[in-house]
């Protein structure tokens, strides 16, 4: 089955431990698998600390690749000016790791970072799937709090968390799948209950590769409708991408 036009909804850039892609390379690969847009998000020391490095890392790529930017919500008023900049810098979405970031989702510190994406019009996506911090249920009791806010599971719960997803979507109608690491029978259990709007293709470049995602989706039970919904449509609305 041809999955047509392609947005990668999670891309990494920087450098972590092994794992290192910089955005030509990422272009490479795109250019490989038939990638149209991507959406990437900084790592490693980058993610964790050094914000402003990391941010003008994924904005100031060229322009097939969207900046999803990344604070930490202890540093405050210091991370709300920083994504006040984020946002003239072309910024599309915000990326959250309460594991490498020290902060559990349901924190009243996370509130006024949400508060200001969602002023933008910004998706969040959380990293889950590390025990305790980033833990599903805890990204699904913040989308809850703020309604009107997309809500990604970066990794949806990759490895130990994916079986919560499907009892938590049938309550939280703004919380989306990232299936960049995750196995096609949870995405075809997440289609089968809740629908195709819910699950976004996703990469995982440099810590998964392209040809494994595609390959996996490539052997889904899924319609030419439903597809397109996972690969392209999916991300464009919830990014409001042109």
């Amino acid at each position: 089955m041809s999955q047509g036009r392609m947005i990668d909804a999670h891309a990494m850039l920087g450098e972590e431990n092994h794992l290192r892609l910089e955005a030509d390379e990422l272009l490479r690969r795109m250019d490989a698998n038939g990638i149209e847009l991507a959406l990437a998000r900084p790592m490693g020391s980058e993610l964790a600390v050094n914000h402003r490095a990391g941010n003008d890392r994924v904005t100031r790529s060229p322009s097939r690749i969207r900046g999803l930017v990344s604070v930490n919500p202890w540093f405050g008023q210091a991370a709300l000016d920083e994504l006040n900049r984020c946002r003239d810098l072309g910024a599309v979405g915000l990326f959250l790791h309460p594991s490498r970031q020290g902060f559990m989702p349901t924190e009243p510190i996370v509130d006024p970072i949400v508060g200001r994406a969602s002023d933008f019009g910004w998706p969040i996506m959380l990293h889950t799937g590390t025990y305790i911090q980033s833990d599903i249920l805890a990204v699904a009791e913040l989308a809850r709090r703020h309604p009107k806010t997309d809500f990604i599971a970066g990794f949806s719960g990759f490895t130990d968390m994916w079986f919560e997803l499907p009892g938590v979507f049938g309550s939280v109608a703004n919380l989306y799948m990232d299936c960049s690491m995750i196995w096609g029978v949870a995405i075809e259990e997440i289609v089968s209950l809740h629908g195709s709007s819910r699950v976004l293709f996703g990469g995982a470049e440099p810590r998964n590769r392209y040809s494994v995602v595609l390959k996996m989706i490539g052997r889904l039970k899924l319609s030419p409708e439903q597809l397109r919904d996972l690969v392209y449509n999916n991300a464009q609305r919830i990014y409001r991408l042109p």
